[in-house]
């Protein structure tokens, strides 16, 4: 007890002195009625506590003292800078115009592809789905003579969808924004990467840095949405032989397609995957916000209406304040054999490591709990914070070394 005391006074007779100076700043600064008398107060007991708190700080400085004296300011300085992070990033993503009338333009939809096998074919069904403006298949080369057999084989079997290849490209990642950057400028591009319906833990990792590796590299390209779709259970979707003998595959799109935005607040991001979402021509479009606190639900029912979003909002109850949970019972409530359902997520990337610790990481839970049902694609729309929306430069296209061959 006897050591802590000197320690306990630093601390006290700090603040003291931080408040009666800064009174005293004060009395400066208005000068109202009576100020002098306040600055002769205030500046006295600022003198008085400072000093006592100086005297304590080098009496017992190698006691246990030098420890306020670093951290205590360090603290302080890490608060600030961490207030002064929140309220850039309010006024970056918060400032909003009202929403722009009139249609989305239809996206670019883009199929990874590296096998002919069910859960391409599945994510097929899914790219014949949603409205576009055109469908494409990429495959990055790893193998000639694997590269030949597709081509062969998806020139027989999907004759209507293009397959392009990239080849003599050492970072898959990067070829694929590389090739994503030579496409029409103002076309929103929605990449498609097929899964399987339960990945092994081996796999989970693999994709899992393939994924991240992916979503890095597009980045820098604003128009560009990650979509998942894994493949469901069952015969998935079988060869049909024409008269001719040559085998065709039959791909039907789905009778209803639902298109529901997660929402949590409204800014920047949010309204870039509304926007999105209405792009895609889904039978029904809305946005859902689970509601874990009152004020902040009628904030945001408030400035829905003020900026006019053309999309109806459904509020769920999520009192218990588990919102993966919430969000995923309500999309589980909306599955149906012949019904495919987009989730689609505002995601805000962060370009520091510190800047990203200090966000929760709610969104990853709710892409967690959504991504085993079939039927249900997440669609992540990025947000980049800090750096205002870039568009590859005209020229960017293909990185060198990397050759662009068209099939099928």
């Amino acid at each position: 007890m006897h050591r802590l005391i000197p320690l306990y006074a630093i601390g006290v007779f700090t603040s003291f002195t931080l408040s009666q100076a800064g009174m005293a700043r004060r009395h400066l600064r208005l000068r109202e009625r009576g100020w002098r008398r306040g600055l002769a107060i205030n500046g006295l007991g600022a003198i008085t506590t400072g000093a006592v708190a100086l005297v304590v700080a080098v009496t017992k400085f190698a006691h246990g003292a030098w420890a306020v004296m670093v951290f205590v300011p360090l603290a302080v300085f890490l608060l600030t800078k961490m207030n002064r992070h929140y309220i850039e990033e309010t006024l970056e993503l918060e400032t909003l115009e009202p929403f722009p009338p009139g249609p989305v333009e239809p996206p670019v939809v883009l199929l990874l592809v590296e096998h002919l096998d069910r859960k391409t074919l599945h994510a097929l069904q899914y790219a014949k789905t949603v409205r576009s403006r055109s469908v494409r298949a990429l495959h990055v080369e790893r193998d000639p003579a694997e590269r030949a057999e597709l081509e062969r084989r998806w020139a027989e079997v999907v004759p209507d969808v293009p397959l392009h290849v990239l080849r003599g490209c050492s970072d898959p990642a990067s070829g694929v924004a590389g090739y994503i950057a030579s496409l029409p400028q103002a076309a929103d591009v929605n990449v498609i990467v097929p899964g399987p319906a339960a990945p092994r833990p081996l796999d989970r990792v693999r994709r899992w840095r393939t994924g991240t590796a992916l979503a890095h590299a597009l980045l820098p390209s604003p128009n560009v949405r990650i979509t998942l779709v894994r493949d469901h259970p069952g015969p998935g979707h079988p060869l049909m032989t024409e008269r001719d003998g040559v085998p065709r595959l039959r791909v039907l799109p789905r009778l209803q397609h639902d298109v529901v935005v997660l929402v949590d607040r409204l800014d920047r991001a949010t309204v870039r995957a509304i926007r999105y979402a209405r792009s895609l021509g889904g039978t029904a479009v809305w946005a859902v916000h689970a509601a874990a606190d009152a004020r902040s639900q009628e904030a945001l029912i408030a400035r829905w209406m003020e900026l006019r979003i053309p999309v109806q909002l459904d509020i769920i109850e999520c009192w218990d304040r588990d919102v993966a949970r919430s969000l995923e019972r309500y999309v589980v409530e909306l599955m149906g054999r012949t019904r495919e359902v987009t989730v689609v997520m505002a995601r805000r990337d962060y370009p520091r490591l510190w800047q990203r610790l200090l966000h929760d990481r709610t969104s990853r839970r709710v892409a967690k709990a959504l991504g085993g049902y079939e039927h249900v694609d997440l669609t992540i729309v990025p947000y980049e914070v800090g750096a205002s929306d870039r568009r590859p430069e005209p020229g960017r296209g293909i990185p060198v070394g990397t050759t662009v061959r068209a099939a099928g």
